[in-house]
């Protein structure tokens, strides 16, 4: 995917999901000069992991945090959202 698609893909989900992490609802930030790693960086998340097979949509593409994105790891979308409603650690 070319960079201005990329861009564009991130600018969609980013507005489509409020500018928040789907999975624990903080306001995540957009990435940017200087904010390279940081736990409330807005990241885009696979529902169904690009390892599986899932594809590069927006269907399948939600806006998580960088903490979140990467706690869940390979974990089932459904599942991690009820670990992270009952404010469990995956």
């Amino acid at each position: 995917m070319k960079t201005a698609q990329r861009i564009r893909l991130f600018n969609e989900v980013f507005a489509r999901d409020g500018g928040c992490c789907v999975y624990c609802g903080i306001p995540a930030r957009r990435p940017g000069r200087g904010v390279k790693r940081s736990p409330d960086l807005a990241t885009l998340d696979h529902v169904h992991p690009k390892s599986f097979g899932g594809p590069l949509s927006r269907d399948n593409i939600v806006l998580a945090c960088s903490a979140c994105n990467n706690e869940r790891g390979v974990m089932e979308a459904s599942a991690f959202r009820v670990l992270k409603a009952a404010g469990k650690p995956a």
